[in-house]
């Protein structure tokens, strides 16, 4: 009996010590995601955030000037949604939150499903985010992906559905949320897009700007119409299972076809530069759009106004390609890049500027560059990673790579040519041949390092000639093309300096630092190089620009004839520039004629501009850098040797070429191709059987031999014979005449300079001769010992044994 009372007893004390274990791992566990959570430091509902919407910020420019204000009035009207038919708000409420009047401020059911996916992602990939979340997060909160950031939404989004009421809240959503173009609000948005008071929404026009909102620019109907239009009919799905369409409305809503209003002409100035900084403002605060413009930022940026103004004049002349017989205009951009730090002081992303937040193609372009790819995919890596040289000589010839067959632009082809002439003349050919010999991958690894994006299927041979998968746009080529002006350093291209909140404080600063990616030898020699592609290459249109400049044109063929995209890449000391020019909609009938490339109308607009900026200014050079060394070079040997030689004294000044190097790769064999031949090595004169001057010439270098016969009153050539080195030429003088007195001259001559219409002749050869008629008794004497006919005669005794 002790022993069970024993037992009963230490039960007793048990489940109180376990329940007190429990309650003080429940304790810490609280602490522990208190101070994980920052619980202490989250907000507590502001309502004035979600009432005050007028929050107006400005942009700046470089020199902190004024520029524009972020968003309008205009931009937002505030409506009583409570006046909508039923489908414009339930389109909403089928896009974003179906259970909004089920739940008290989160959504459990979706919190669940999207940690799953989550977990299968191995990312925050979804948010499950009710209008009520959706609402604090814009108005309250980042959109930082994180746990803490998560819970603290959640904290908020309960405390508002404690102060508000369920339509109270759907309302201000609808007056909040940011549709694209511009438009804040549901009313805006309808107005903005479809020209129509929010009242008037249809089932279809109400779910094409539900489905807008989920990421204006890849949604909505203006900038995205065939995404716009999947999820619109996905939200009317919803509503047709939901029960709040019937399904006449929904066949009449999937039938009904939408058309976006046209946008009218947006008076902004600097309307694409302001665009792209709030593209870079809201990637680098993590914040929508709609916190962005509403958010009450001084935005202090990298804008020129004047580079900018004269940019913009370019684009109101006639330097464009004429418009296609439909109409469709052939479309332009371009920009201009401080070298030193990456900043762009100026773009145009079209011919017109129409709508806020539209296509830039100065930013947003994706386009196969052409040739102009062929400096940073080829050369720039060939030079600085793979011992190649300005003069390093490439085989220009029909080649077969594989199964690929590039061709020259005409199909002209010129043997042997420098990497400075392949360059000049943008050949193709030689482009491959190096991309070949340095890899590939070495081609990526220096793409990638000035900031051109690649995609997997780009690791080939044709990205020599700037084939790419997507391509790229006139910010980036203008970035790339930076280091080879400032001496080697690639600065990631940026808009924006700083970026101050509505109390003053700054809250991001650009740190302008640079990436070392050539030396600066290298990129003085692809300065070099792209010189000579303005002096005398495809692009000398702009040799007029009035100030040093150095780049290279790119033209993309359209199968089956005419152009698809030109490019020209020119840059200064200071300056680095890019010029787009191309349909938005290439196809068969709409393509720049075969006469428009890099060199012509994107060539024009560079010069122009370049010539414009730099008037009344100080026009930089490049700098040559210590390690650069020059060297004069034979033009000839190149041609005929296929090797970079010395010239020497015997070098004419006209086949003399002036090379710069990296000081210990200039080359150390001298040209050859000059050097005169020597003498015959033997010259004598015997005489035919008939008499006649027999000469015999025995060959010293392979050359041509000059066989000259002089006489009172006469001098000429008589034949010109060929000859390898050591042969022995015979020739016999049948039109000399008995009685004279002849001097005969054998002089060398260079062969292959003769057979290019080059005279250089080596130390001649002189002999005295005359006719000598045998008598008969000689002719008697001779026959009497003639060989045999079946007998050999030695070919090195004289014809007759009277010959001197």
């Amino acid at each position: 009996m002790g022993g069970v009372a024993g037992m009963k007893k230490e039960r007793h004390w048990v489940l109180p010590a376990i329940w007190a274990i429990l309650l003080m791992l429940l304790l810490g566990g609280a602490v522990w995601a208190y101070q994980a959570f920052s619980v202490a430091d989250w907000q507590s509902l502001d309502p004035s955030r979600l009432t005050s919407l007028a929050q107006t910020g400005a942009i700046h420019d470089k020199n902190g000037d004024y520029v524009t204000s972020l968003v309008g009035k205009e931009n937002r009207t505030v409506i009583d949604t409570s006046r909508l038919p039923a489908h414009v708000v339930n389109a909403f409420l089928a896009a974003e939150d179906l259970r909004f009047y089920k739940h008290p401020g989160f959504d459990i059911t979706r919190i669940i499903g999207a940690m799953l996916t989550n977990v299968r992602d191995g990312a925050f990939s979804q948010g499950a985010s009710t209008i009520s979340q959706q609402l604090i997060k814009l108005s309250h909160l980042s959109s930082q992906k994180t746990i803490a950031r998560k819970l603290e939404e959640i904290h908020l989004a309960l405390q508002l559905e404690k102060q508000y009421t369920k339509d109270e809240i759907l309302d201000m959503y609808l007056n909040f949320i940011y549709f694209g173009q511009g438009a804040y609000g549901v009313q805006a948005a309808a107005e903005v897009t479809f020209g129509v008071d929010a009242a008037e929404l249809t089932p279809a026009l109400a779910a094409s700007l539900a489905a807008a909102i989920k990421a204006p620019s890849a949604y909505s109907l203006q900038s995205a119409p065939e995404s716009n239009r999947e999820r619109r009919e996905y939200i009317l799905s919803i509503m047709l299972e939901e029960n709040m369409l019937t399904q006449a409305e929904y066949d009449a809503a999937m039938a009904e076809e939408l058309t976006a209003r046209s946008a009218p002409q947006v008076q902004t100035d600097y309307g694409w530069f302001v665009d792209a900084v709030l593209d870079e403002a809201e990637n680098r605060l993590d914040v929508s759009a709609e916190t962005l413009l509403a958010g009450g930022y001084r935005i202090d940026t990298t804008l020129d106004p004047d580079m900018q103004r004269i940019m913009d004049e370019q684009y109101l002349t006639d330097v464009f390609p004429t418009d296609n017989k439909d109409g469709t205009p052939v479309q332009a951009a371009s920009a201009a890049v401080d070298t030193s730090s990456g900043a762009v002081r100026a773009i145009v992303g079209g011919r017109k500027y129409v709508t806020r937040r539209g296509l830039n193609r100065a930013t947003q372009l994706r386009r196969q560059p052409g040739s102009a790819l062929k400096p940073l995919a080829v050369y720039a890596p060939a030079i600085e990673s793979a011992g190649w040289t300005c003069a390093s000589v490439i085989l220009d010839a029909p080649t077969a790579f594989g199964t690929y067959k590039p061709r020259n632009a005409g199909n002209a082809y010129y043997g042997n040519v420098t990497v400075r002439t392949a360059l000049k003349n943008s050949l193709n050919i030689p482009a491959v041949k190096v991309l070949q010999a340095i890899g590939v991958q070495t081609a990526q690894r220096y793409l990638r390092s000035v900031g051109i994006e690649l995609d997997e299927r780009d690791a080939n041979l044709s990205l020599a000639l700037g084939s790419m998968t997507y391509g790229t746009s006139p910010v980036q080529m203008a970035a790339a093309y930076a280091p080879f002006a400032n001496g080697g350093t690639y600065y990631a291209p940026y808009f924006i300096e700083r970026i101050t909140d509505r109390d003053g404080s700054v809250i991001y600063e650009r740190e302008t630092t640079g990436t070392r990616v050539l030396s600066a030898q290298s990129a003085y020699l692809m300065t070099s190089l792209l010189k000579t592609v303005i002096s005398s290459g495809t692009g000398t249109r702009l040799s007029s620009a009035g100030t040093p400049v150095a780049g290279k044109t790119g033209t993309v063929n359209e199968s089956g004839g005419g152009n698809r995209d030109v490019w020209m890449a020119a840059y200064t000391p200071e300056l680095s520039t890019a010029v787009w020019m191309g349909y938005d909609e290439p196809d068969a009938a709409h393509r720049l004629p075969n006469r428009v490339s890099g060199g012509t109308n994107p060539a024009s607009l560079a010069r122009n501009f370049l010539r414009a900026w730099y008037t009344g200014r100080k026009k930089p050079d490049f700098t040559k850098p210590k390690g650069i060394v020059s060297a004069d070079i034979d033009k000839k040997a190149i041609e005929w040797r296929g090797e970079p030689m010395l010239a020497t004294s015997l070098t004419p000044s006209a086949y003399r070429l002036n090379e710069v190097f990296l000081d210990g790769t200039q080359p150390k064999k001298k040209s050859d191709v000059w050097n005169a031949p020597a003498s015959a090595k033997s010259f004598s004169v015997s005489h035919s059987d008939d008499g006649q001057p027999l000469l015999v010439i025995q060959a010293s270098d392979a050359a041509v031999y000059r066989v000259q016969r002089d006489a009172a009153g006469e001098s000429f050539i008589l034949t010109e014979l060929r000859a390898a080195a050591g042969e022995t030429l015979y020739y016999t003088d049948n039109r000399a005449q008995p009685g004279v007195t002849y001097t005969y001259r054998v002089i060398p001559v260079h062969a292959e300079l003769l057979d290019n219409g080059i005279l250089l002749e080596g130390t001649q050869s002189v002999q005295v001769a005359r006719v000598e008629k045998p008598s008969a008794l000689s002719r008697w004497f001779s026959g009497l010992f003639a060989p045999k006919p079946e007998e050999k005669q030695d070919e090195e005794l004289p014809a007759s044994i009277f010959a001197p």
